[in-house]
């Protein structure tokens, strides 16, 4: 394949099948492909992105075989020459093809690349968020945070040793690592959350704070002049808005956790992400703990967009780019073999 194009690559059944490791015959063929072109690699990881993100060819993916067999079948019993066999597989190419240009026209995907800079200095590491979607980061206790678009977290020198702090400022959900002998504290403007092992949303932004407590318990405090103050302890479904400029300074109400929920599982993105790190997002943004049999799938990497998706719909398109399937034990247990 000389003349190559991303329209070409995303309409081929055998780049579909290497995109997706269902064929070891054209997995090896574009992987030597690939070795003899090495000058468009660029062009095929975009092609394998937009294959793999398009979730929405999934069934059309699964029905393709077994036609693809039953053309096959018919090409043999008809003793049709190879000359004819390369034209079929040119207008299953084509059908694919018309398909994908079809839904594309009227479903949009914008791939974007990884959003968080990361800049390591003295001491400090510093994340921030600078994709138009939401974006996970695991810390060095373990602990795991989806920081939103804009926002950036900045860890304080020798973070980990005698305690765990850092600065927030934008908004972001923390699943806190449990640690008793480590206070896990976030500062947000002249406000301090504490917490041992727990989830919670924080905003720090305009002199503002909010906290969405999901699980666990945080104590909010003030800093003034180097001494805290404390102002609340926050339960589960509990949140707390402080806002300077309003009359009703502190206000402290009840949240529903699916308002939560939505907000996480809002738009999830995943470039060439490891496996790891796309099962610890999943597990912050839908409540549920994943456990994967098979310790190869610790190497792979997943890439994908979904926005508003249910949990199944994600667990499917995972499964299926992995070549695995999945099983609910129960409504937050979810294993991967």
């Amino acid at each position: 394949m000389e003349d190559i194009s991303i329209e070409k690559l995303v309409g081929d059944p055998s780049f579909i099948n290497y995109c997706f490791h269902t064929n070891e015959n054209d997995v090896r063929y574009w992987n030597n492909w690939l070795q003899g072109h090495p000058e468009q690699a660029a062009l095929i990881r975009e092609a394998v992105d937009m294959v793999k993100t398009a979730g929405w060819l999934l069934q059309a993916e699964r029905e393709k075989p077994a036609a693809m067999a039953k053309m096959d079948e018919w090409l043999l019993n008809t003793g049709k020459p190879a000359r004819r066999m390369r034209w079929y597989y040119t207008a299953a190419a084509a059908a694919v093809i018309l398909v994908f240009l079809t839904v594309w026209h009227f479903r949009p995907v914008s791939i974007a690349p990884p959003g968080v800079a990361t800049v390591v200095r003295p001491l400090q590491l510093y994340y921030h968020n600078t994709s138009k979607v939401m974006q996970g980061v695991l810390l060095p206790d373990s602990s795991y945070v989806l920081l939103e678009s804009g926002a950036s977290l900045q860890l304080e020198n020798a973070f980990g040793k005698s305690a765990r702090g850092m600065a927030l400022n934008g908004t972001a959900y923390f699943k806190v690592s449990r640690d008793p002998l480590r206070p896990f504290n976030v500062k947000g403007a002249e406000y301090i959350i504490t917490a041992l092992g727990t989830a919670f949303r924080m905003t720090s932004a305009n002199g503002k704070l909010q906290v969405l407590l999901e699980e666990g318990k945080v104590m909010v405090e003030k800093n003034s002049q180097g001494t805290r103050k404390l102002i609340t302890y926050l339960m589960p479904a509990e949140s707390l808005l402080i806002d300077p400029a309003s009359r009703n300074t502190k206000q402290q109400q009840r949240f529903t956790p699916a308002t939560l929920n939505a907000w996480k599982a809002q738009e999830i993105l995943f470039d060439h992400t490891p496996v790891p790190e796309v099962v610890l997002q999943l597990e912050a943004c839908y409540n549920i703990h994943i456990q994967i049999a098979d310790t190869i799938l610790q190497k792979e990497v997943f890439s994908g967009r979904f926005k508003n998706d249910a949990l199944p719909a994600v667990l499917e398109v995972l499964c299926f780019t992995l070549n695995k399937q999945y099983q609910f034990a129960d409504s937050a247990n979810v294993l991967i073999k």
